[in-house]
C-alpha cells in the first residue's frame, strides 16, 4: 500500500503535563462554508468533525449543508460580486465583528481559525500562495482569455483581486506573531518560504482530506450507466474527466488540444465545472474535436462523475492541492496530472498515477492518455494503486493533524498545563517528501 503521511506539526518542544481532555471553543473564520469545492468544502468537512466534540461558531457569510444546532453562525456582512469587493468587504467586516466582540468581552474563543487571510486569528489555513499567483499572472504563464468585453471585466475582476489579496497576505507575514500557519502541500510551503523567507519557516503542511466512502469505486456500479446516459455517452466509449472552475489555470486548452492528437473519434472529454464555454467550445471548433467534447455545469453529485470516467486529466499551470485529483484517485480512476500539482506529492509516476512536467508539452499529455486508454490492465493497476493511496487521506486523519496543532498553539511555555487532548494521534516522524521517497524506495524493493 501507497502510505503517504504528512508530518504537520510543529517541532518545537512542550513541557510534558499529564493530558486533559476539554471541549474547545473554536472559531471558524471563512466567506463561505458548502459541500461544492474548494476552501468552503475543506472547511465544511472540517467543520463536522470537530463540532461533535468541540464548541464551533462560524463566522461566514453563507453557509450550506452544515446542520444549524451544532453550531453557532455568525453572518458576516459582505459584497458578492464582484469577487475583489467580496474579499475586501469580508476581511473588513470580520475583522470588525470580531474587535467589537473582543471589546465587548465575549470573544471567549480557545482557538481562532482563519481559512482566508485574516487578522486576529491564532490558525491560519493558506489554499493559495497570492504572491505566486501573482508572479505567474504578471509573467503571462497563466493568461486569462481577454478578447469580449465580458472577458477582459473577469480579467480585470481578477487582477484586482489577485494584487489585493497578495498585498494582505504580505501584512499577515510581516508581522511579528506565535500565529500557526497551514498550508496544503509540501510544494506550497516552498513557494512561501521562497516568497517571505525566514517568515514562513515554521509552516505546517496538512494536506487536504477525502471523504472516501462518498468517493469510491463502487459508485461505478450505481451511477457509470445513467450518468453517461444523461451526457449521451455510449457504455463503451472511453471517457476522460476534468473538474472545477478557473480553466485557464488548470490546462483545458492543453487537453483539448491533446485531444485533437488522439485518433480515436470515440474518446469523449467530460467537463464538470464552471468556466468560459464559448471560448473553449471554439478552441474545440478550431482543433476539430468539438463533437467530442460534453461541458457539465457545475454539480454537487461529483462522484457520480468520477464513476462514470474512465481517465482524469488534470494538466494544470499551478495548483497548490488540487482537492479534486484525490477525489478521483479515491474514485479509482488513473490520474494525469502536473508535477507541479500540490497533490502530485502523493503520486509516484508509473505506480499510482502519471506525471507530466511541463503541462504544455502537448504531445507529451496525449502519449499518455492515449497509453492508459489503450491498456485496461495498467488503468486498473493504477487505478487500484490510487485508491490506497487515497485512504491514507482521509479528513479524519486531517481533523487529527489541525487538533494536534491546536494543542501545540495552546501549550505555550506561559501555560500552566495542556489545554486539549488528542488521544490516539499518529504523529509518525517522517516528513511529506521523506514519506514519498520511503514509499517508492518499498515499490522498488529498496529497503
Amino acid at each position: 500500500m501507497c502510505c503517504l503521511l504528512a508530518k504537520g506539526l510543529y517541532t518545537k518542544p512542550v513541557r510534558q503535563r499529564p493530558p486533559l481532555e476539554i471541549s474547545l471553543k473554536i472559531a471558524f473564520i471563512t466567506p463561505s462554508v458548502n459541500h461544492q469545492a474548494g476552501p468552503a468544502k475543506v472547511t465544511a468537512a472540517l467543520i463536522e468533525r470537530l463540532c461533535q466534540d468541540h464548541q464551533v461558531s462560524v463566522f461566514s457569510h453563507s453557509i450550506e449543508g452544515i446542520d444549524p444546532s451544532k453550531i453557532k453562525h455568525h453572518k458576516v456582512p459582505a459584497v458578492t460580486h464582484p469577487k475583489f469587493l467580496e474579499y475586501i468587504t469580508f476581511l473588513v467586516s470580520s475583522t470588525i465583528i470580531l474587535a467589537v466582540l473582543s471589546l465587548l468581552r465575549k470573544r471567549n474563543f480557545d482557538i481562532i481559525h482563519g481559512y482566508v487571510c485574516a487578522f486576529s486569528t491564532d490558525v491560519i489555513t493558506f489554499h493559495f500562495c497570492e504572491r505566486e499567483g501573482l508572479r505567474l499572472e504578471e509573467a503571462n504563464i497563466i493568461e486569462m482569455p481577454h478578447k469580449s468585453i465580458w472577458q477582459k471585466l473577469k480579467a480585470l475582476d481578477h487582477k484586482i483581486y489577485r494584487r489585493l489579496a497578495a498585498f494582505v497576505e504580505r501584512l499577515i507575514f510581516g508581522r511579528n506573531s506565535s500565529k500557526a500557519r497551514i498550508v496544503v502541500s509540501q510544494s506550497m510551503k516552498r513557494e512561501f518560504v521562497s516568497h517571505y523567507g525566514d517568515a514562513a519557516k515554521d509552516i505546517i503542511v496538512i494536506p487536504n482530506g477525502i471523504d472516501l466512502k462518498m468517493f469510491n469505486p463502487d459508485n461505478r456500479l450505481l451511477y457509470r450507466d445513467s450518468t453517461r446516459q444523461k451526457h449521451g455517452i455510449s457504455r463503451n466509449a472511453p471517457v476522460l474527466m476534468l473538474a472545477g472552475g478557473d480553466w485557464e489555470r488548470k490546462g483545458l486548452r492543453y487537453i483539448v488540444e491533446a485531444l485533437s492528437l488522439v485518433p480515436r473519434p470515440d474518446v469523449k472529454l467530460l467537463i464538470v465545472g464552471s468556466g468560459d464555454e464559448k471560448y473553449y467550445g471554439q478552441l474545440a471548433e478550431l482543433k476539430q474535436v468539438r463533437e467530442r467534447i460534453i461541458f457539465a455545469s457545475h454539480c454537487d453529485n461529483l462522484w457520480e462523475y468520477y464513476a462514470a470516467s474512465d481517465v482524469f486529466v488534470f494538466p494544470t499551470i499551478y495548483e497548490p492541492f488540487g482537492l479534486v485529483i484525490i477525489e478521483a484517485m479515491a474514485s479509482g480512476l488513473p490520474v494525469i496530472t502536473s508535477r507541479v500539482a500540490g497533490a502530485a506529492d502523493v503520486i509516484i509516476d508509473g505506480v499510482n498515477g502519471l506525471l507530466i512536467t511541463d503541462p504544455g508539452d502537448i504531445n507529451d499529455l496525449a502519449a499518455k492518455i492515449k497509453l492508459l486508454l489503450s491498456n485496461a490492465e495498467l488503468r486498473k493497476a493504477i487505478g487500484e494503486r490510487a485508491r490506497e493511496t487515497a485512504e491514507e487521506l482521509s479528513w479524519d486523519r486531517v481533523t487529527q493533524k489541525t487538533l494536534e496543532v491546536y494543542n501545540t498553539v495552546l501549550n505555550r511555555s506561559d501555560l500552566e498545563m495542556p489545554l486539549v487532548s488528542v488521544p490516539g494521534g499518529a504523529t509518525g516522524n517522517l516528513s511529506w517528501n521523506q514519506a514519498a521517497e520511503k514509499t517508492l524506495n518499498q515499490e522498488r524493493g529498496v529497503i
